[in-house]
């Protein structure tokens, strides 16, 4: 302890009065005993006990700092000091465990740290505490990390709920389950997922024009396959978006079995202003002109084919996917989204989009079930590297999702990531999350801007200021020796007030791995260092390696596009399919 931390010290009320006569006593009764010949252990008593109370006050904020630790001089608040919600980590001046109550938990929050600082550790640890209370969660792993996988699992192995993991892992088919994100909901509700896709449009009134219209043909289309009862996956769709033959053959079915549907009426309506694209005479005059057509889909086309072959066909190509996103909330699942940013970058960013539309369909679902089917306790989504995928359709659900019972905590590496969709995409996650977690920064622009959000305090300023002087005189003739010598010291300490941050960009710059700032409700304030949930290699050899539990396909009737080319190519079916491959490519 300094001389700064003695100054801050305010002696005043009953203790430290008490103390003080304690002391003032002592010497009396000493004083007397001496003269007297009486009681000089009564005043030492007196003393001890004055000078013990008064040194417990004096070294109160010594004791109380930096039990495990810390790079920022900031005391914790109490208030979560308790055992409800999750536990986020202990607090570095007493030790103490620092919990998130459910209510709060729904209110979101946001984590944002440099590459390796604790953004994962801190997840895990929330994750396992969900899985240990029997709560369903979300897991959306922007770095695909195999041992993330295998660690989810076996959480869930040694809580028995292994049956309730879910696994996407559109990089490894053989270690997913099946998933279709276009295949459940109304149409609108779908074109909105599809056209997530392409980028915003608001800026540029020509290319919002085509969006517009895409929109009214991938609604159209959804409606028309669901009113003929067909189930359909990637592939499909991109099929009829880019053949004239599939197309035309839907619009023939719906007009036999369902004449009468506002779907066939609409889906004729929408041919039409493509028809004509046969030469005349030939019978074809009525034929639909698909490369009119596809202009007006620009590259959603191009962007499903992505979806619709390869690893990721594997995984998302099904007419009875095992991964419904609104059935695993209510069901409380464990669902693990593994997007393989690093390998393939833009399929990866694409189909996180498509994802996160679907969340937020379900998140509107489960807004709309009365209040006792909602989660309990809260459905935890965890969206670690989210700057990779994030789209500004995200930012409702943060205004709404508490109401669905769901909490949304976003991971970033800086605040960058979140400007990148829009400056308004940030302001409306951060505006919109109670809970903020700082980790170490390494960019000085997010560093400045957390220490702002954190906020600023006014802090008292002491200076101190010494002086000496010495002076010597005698006059110039005299008889007898006359003279003045003078020697002077002074000491004079003056303390101002001034605003600074409550946590500086320098100090969120220094924390230690591990090592964080909360941010609770906008005011309080924690200094917590986060434990790493790990499980030894013995316990780890016991509980094994993943191993999916498979859900029972349902019979369906599936539109079967891609597997009936040969209708719409001609020729040999092996040949025709590898036409309509060719075909698709080169969109």
């Amino acid at each position: 302890m300094n001389l700064k931390d003695l100054y801050k010290v305010r002696l005043g009320g009953t203790s430290d009065t008490a103390s003080l006569s304690a002391i003032g006593a002592s010497s009396l009764v000493t004083t007397a005993s001496g003269l007297a010949g009486g009681y000089v252990g009564c005043g030492a008593a007196l003393a001890a006990l004055g000078s013990a109370s008064l040194a417990n006050r004096l070294f109160e904020k010594w004791r109380a700092r930096h039990l495990l630790g810390s790079s920022v001089s900031l005391q914790s608040a109490t208030d979560l000091m308790r055992p409800d919600g999750l536990l986020v980590g202990f607090s570095t001046d007493t030790g103490q465990p620092v919990h998130i109550p459910d209510e709060d938990l729904m209110r979101h929050g946001f984590i944002l740290g440099q590459s390796g600082v604790g953004k994962t550790v801190l997840g895990k640890l929330l994750m396992f505490q969900q899985i240990q209370r029997g709560g369903g969660l979300m897991f959306i792993d922007g770095k695909m990390n195999a041992d993330d996988i295998q660690s989810i699992y076996q959480y869930c192995r040694w809580a028995g709920r292994e049956d309730d993991l879910l696994i996407l892992n559109p990089g490894d088919p053989d270690t997913s389950h099946t998933y279709n994100p276009i295949l459940r909901g109304d149409p609108d509700e779908i074109a909105a997922r599809i056209l997530s896709l392409i980028p915003s449009t608001e800026n540029n009134p020509g290319a919002d024009h085509y969006k517009q219209s895409a929109n009214q043909g991938i609604t159209t289309l959804v409606a028309a396959l669901q009113a003929a009862g067909l189930s359909y996956n990637f592939i499909d769709f991109t099929i009829l978006l880019m053949n004239h033959k599939a197309i035309e053959e839907l619009e023939t079915k719906l007009k036999k079995s369902v004449p009468n549907d506002p779907a066939t009426k609409n889906l004729s309506l929408f041919l039409e202003q493509y028809k004509g694209g046969g030469k005349p005479g030939s019978g074809a005059e009525n034929m639909v002109d698909i490369k009119r057509m596809k202009e007006t889909f620009g590259g959603v086309g191009g962007r499903m084919y992505m979806f619709g072959t390869g690893k990721f066909g594997t995984v998302l190509n099904t007419y009875t996917p095992e991964i419904d996103l609104f059935d695993a909330i209510r069901s409380n699942k464990i669902v693990y989204a593994a997007l393989p940013t690093m390998g393939k970058n833009e399929a990866a960013s694409n189909f996180g989009k498509m994802l996160l539309g679907d969340l937020r369909t379900a998140i509107s679902w489960v807004q709309a079930l009365p209040e006792s089917e909602r989660p309990n306790p809260p459905f935890l989504t965890f969206m670690d590297e989210v700057g990779s995928y994030a789209v500004q359709s995200l930012a409702r659900p943060f205004e709404q999702a508490r109401s669905a019972a769901i909490s949304l905590f976003p991971a970033a590496q800086t605040l960058a990531n979140l400007e990148v969709v829009s400056d308004d995409f940030k302001e409306m996650v951060m505006g919109n999350t109670w809970t903020k977690i700082f980790f170490k920064l390494g960019s000085q622009k997010s560093a400045e801007e957390a220490a702002d959000l954190i906020g600023m305090k006014m802090a008292e300023t002491m200076q101190m200021a010494t002086s000496q002087s010495s002076s010597e005189s005698q006059a110039a003739a005299t008889l007898a020796p006359s003279g003045n010598v003078g020697d002077g010291a002074g000491m004079t300490t003056t303390a101002k007030l001034e605003e600074k941050h409550r946590v500086s960009p320098d100090e969120l710059k220094s924390l230690g791995k591990g090592e964080c700032i909360v941010l609770y409700g906008g005011d309080t304030l924690f200094n917590i260092r986060v434990p790493m949930i790990a499980i030894d290699k013995k316990t780890s050899a016991k509980l094994g390696k993943l191993e999916l539990a498979r859900r029972r396909k349902k019979s369906v009737v599936g539109a079967d596009y891609f597997k009936n080319s040969n209708k719409y190519l001609g020729g040999g079916k092996q040949e025709s399919n590898r036409e309509m491959a060719r075909e698709l490519a080169n969109e």
